[in-house]
């Protein structure tokens, strides 16, 4: 059992709900820093937040096989529509915490390969066999497959029942099924342990400071894409190039500025914990208000400012990107302002040691 700590209110502007990206304003009680409060962060984390969502995404990933199943049936393709968004919402939440299983089984290029080569998995289509099996999924690099490659064939010209290119949907389907199990069911039965008993005995984790550095390292690298790969890539900021909306993820099924939404839930289950009412459990947030109360302060009141800016843009970026681009650059610099405020003020703080791929100099 977990130790309570008390200590006075934060009050936060911002609210999880993996697969929303509302705005509500909350209350959650924070706790003060104790001899057990990195464990009880580390704990929290672990099995309230992290698992959860992984348990989410294998869960909704088994539901789109079988809606692609019945596609591949009916040739009706809304309802895989539907689960594949739910998917990939769940999966850019998880973008936050992408670090232990998720990493050392190498899941992010075969599960998230953008932008999407049409030509190339147009070419697998046509060479793949009769049958079309888990092994030719496997034998396929990954810009031809993955969710990325799913939604190109589900919202583009969705494929017509009994055709290969509905089998290979299936295929692909289930090897994302298949994946987004292996990373729950590596949670489920070692890591979060690994992760809550950090500097206790875990094999993975030999101090909480280890722990600790792998929850803030993913969540800088989590603000670090939206930033840099989602946001300053189809501006064309990275080579003073005019916009390109073929840049952007999700762009077939008009969902970028989603994905964007479920990046930064995903940060915030992380920053604030998930029990989202007053007195609520300890996210990363609890560590940082136990030593400084008002850059907690700051980082809760600028996740509500980049909520607000992303909310700004027109929906569908792509769009945006020509037609509003100040407002699309306006959301990638509160982000931007966001992840300098983890990076720089939360690391130092909490004495973690920074991966280099964060590697933008600041």
């Amino acid at each position: 059992m977990t130790t309570m700590h008390t200590c006075p209110k934060r009050h936060v502007l911002g609210a999880l709900c993996f697969g929303t990206s509302a705005i509500l304003a909350i209350t959650i009680t924070g706790a003060c820093e104790g001899d057990t409060l990195r464990q009880d962060v580390l704990t929290h984390l672990a099995h309230e937040v992290i698992v959860p969502a992984e348990d989410q995404l294998r869960a909704n990933a088994l539901a789109l096989a079988t809606t692609v199943d019945a596609l591949c049936t009916t040739g009706a393709p809304e309802a895989a529509q539907t689960a594949w968004r739910a998917v990939r919402a769940d999966w850019s939440a998880t973008a936050a915490f992408a670090f232990g299983p998720v990493l050392e089984q190498m899941q992010p290029g075969p599960l998230d390969f953008w932008p999407v080569r049409e030509a190339t998995i147009e070419e697998k289509i046509t060479a793949a066999p009769a049958t079309i099996d888990a092994a030719y999924i496997d034998s396929l690099g990954t810009s031809a497959k993955g969710l990325p490659a799913l939604e190109f064939l589900l919202f583009v010209e969705p494929p017509a029942a009994g055709s290969p290119r509905c089998a290979y949907a299936q295929a692909l389907t289930a090897d994302v099924a298949r994946r987004t199990s292996e990373i729950a069911n590596a949670w489920t039965t070692d890591h979060a342990n690994a992760l809550a008993s950090a500097g206790h005995g875990s094999a993975v984790y030999t101090s909480e400071q280890a722990g600790l550095d792998a929850v803030v390292n993913a969540t800088i690298e989590n603000l670090y894409r939206m930033v840099k790969e989602k946001l300053d890539r189809p501006l064309g900021n990275l080579t003073g190039s005019e916009p390109d909306p073929t840049l952007a993820e999700s762009r077939y099924s008009d969902g970028p500025l989603h994905d964007l939404g479920h990046n930064l839930d995903g940060f915030a289950a992380i920053y604030l914990g998930a029990d989202l009412e007053s007195g609520g459990d300890p996210g990363l947030g609890a560590l940082v208000a136990a030593r400084d109360a008002r850059l907690d302060g700051r980082i809760i009141t600028q996740l509500g400012v980049a909520r607000t800016a992303l909310a700004a843009i027109p929906d569908p970026l792509a769009a945006a990107l020509t037609g509003d681009r100040n407002a699309v650059q306006t959301a990638r610099d509160e982000l931007d302002a966001l992840r300098r405020l983890i990076k720089l003020d939360v690391a130092s703080l909490l004495g973690v040691t920074l991966m280099l791929s964060d590697n933008d100099g600041d």
